[in-house]
């Protein structure tokens, strides 16, 4: 279970990192440099807990 909330985070990061990259299917959720430090903590959580569970 622990795998998938991990996988999980990852991809709700990069759902966040699609409007800042120019993919504005999705909307938006916020502008400027605070829509940017969401994703990369979401994307660093997700990816920390990833090589956590795999290293072991």
């Amino acid at each position: 279970m622990n795998k998938l909330n991990a996988w999980l985070i990852v991809v709700a990061g990069i759902v966040l990192l699609l409007p800042l990259v120019g993919v504005t299917q999705l909307g938006t959720v916020t502008d400027g440099i605070l829509a940017w430090i969401l994703v990369i903590v979401v994307l660093l959580i997700g990816i920390l807990q990833l090589v956590k569970l795999y290293k072991s």
